[in-house]
């Protein structure tokens, strides 16, 4: 396996733009409504990574926070990107929006832990054609890749 190597994203307008120096511990597909809110589209994916392995290179400034029961959602305040989670579920780990790095990157993540949660509440619009592993709402405890979504 070789090491991991650094990827980079960024919100739309390019005001804000982190660095990734480790892989992402897992990657989901949430499908509850709160994310197709959030992200105005059919589901939202994200990865988990630790804390200490994300960085904002620049453009801290332009973020804004949205504050739910769930977490801080950090987006852009001029082009309205989101971007990453805070939860206190974990805060040992931050979420970032897989869809915001540079030329379609990879996570890392080890792909056992790839998954579709909050199905039972996925919009009428939205197929599931993969064969990803789903799930009614989180995860099962202890199973590869149970990090509580934020």
């Amino acid at each position: 396996m070789s090491a991991f190597q650094p990827i980079h994203g960024q919100c739309e307008c390019a005001r804000v733009r982190y660095r990734v120096v480790g892989p992402a511990e897992e990657l989901y597909h949430c499908h509850c409504l709160r994310c197709r809110r959030l992200h105005g589209a059919l589901f939202a994916t994200f990865a988990v990574v630790a804390r200490e392995h994300l960085v904002i290179e620049r453009g801290s400034g332009a973020l804004s926070t949205y504050t739910s029961p769930h977490g801080e959602w950090h987006f852009c305040r001029h082009c309205g990107c989101h971007l990453l989670v805070d939860s206190d579920k974990r805060p040992d780990a931050v979420w970032y929006m897989a869809a915001t790095l540079d030329g379609d990157a990879s996570p890392g993540h080890p792909q056992d832990t790839e998954k579709h949660i909050f199905v039972a509440s996925k919009s009428a619009l939205a197929t599931i054609t993969d064969s990803l592993p789903q799930y009614a709402g989180y995860a099962p405890e202890g199973e590869a890749g149970s990090s509580k979504e934020p």
